[in-house]
């Protein structure tokens, strides 16, 4: 059976996984050196194959976005230009000075700011959609809990959740944090319901077949009252 059969998903009752191992977080210097020496392994310098795909097949609408760690800002500009009010916010200064440049260079109006996630989700108001492509398998390895309560202000019921994540599965050097099924399905379900779950591979600059990836699209529960 290949990698990618292998983790294809099911429709099991999550069990409790052991809990990720804790891991240093990476400094604002050190995201900052990735972006100077080059692009990083997961800049490939246009939307996210996956990442379109979704949009341009799942139930997402124009509305207010959010993009948690945009990087240089290719899949925000994708948006932008579909009509979507997005916000987009990364860590490293490099990244988001690319990422304005891009912007100009597509005449596309988006939001961008430079600073810390956790503490902009605090004011930010909520969004219809919100996503990250690699921010969840990256800040789950040491803070799951404040990025849970981070998605729980900044969304809404009926509000979008996509994440694309590396899946375990594969053994391949350069690769991004795996996460496995069970994985996702216990974090992130303790706020959204799934919507979609398929193996993915992710495109890299570093390595023609790219990686072993999860498109997990969720979608956080109405209440009918």
């Amino acid at each position: 059976m290949s990698s990618d059969e292998a983790a294809i998903p099911s429709d099991k009752s999550p069990v409790a996984p052991p809990r990720p191992k804790k891991k240093d977080a990476i400094s604002l210097a050190e995201w900052d050196e990735m972006y100077r020496m080059g692009n990083p392994a997961w800049d490939i310098g246009r939307p996210s194959s996956e990442f379109v795909r979704v949009i341009e097949e799942g139930p997402i609408r124009p509305g207010r976005t959010l993009e948690l760690g945009c990087g240089t800002g290719a899949n925000a500009v994708h948006l932008a230009l579909r009509k979507h009010e997005i916000t987009a916010i990364d860590a490293s200064p490099l990244a988001i000075e690319r990422a304005r440049l891009r912007c100009e260079q597509h005449n596309a109006l988006i939001r961008f700011v430079r600073g810390d996630v956790f503490e902009f989700a605090k004011n930010a108001g909520r969004f219809q959609f919100v996503y990250d492509v690699g921010f969840y398998h990256f800040v789950r390895r040491f803070a799951l809990e404040r990025f849970l309560d981070l998605l729980w202000w900044v969304t809404e019921p009926g509000s979008y959740y996509l994440t694309l994540a590396g899946a375990t599965g594969e053994t391949a050097e350069g690769g991004p944090p795996q996460v496995s099924e069970d994985e996702i399905r216990w974090e992130l379900g303790r706020l959204f319901e799934m919507v979609d779950l398929r193996p993915f591979r992710f495109e890299s600059p570093n390595r023609s077949e790219g990686y072993l990836g999860w498109s997990c699209l969720m979608r956080r529960p109405v209440v009918n009252r």
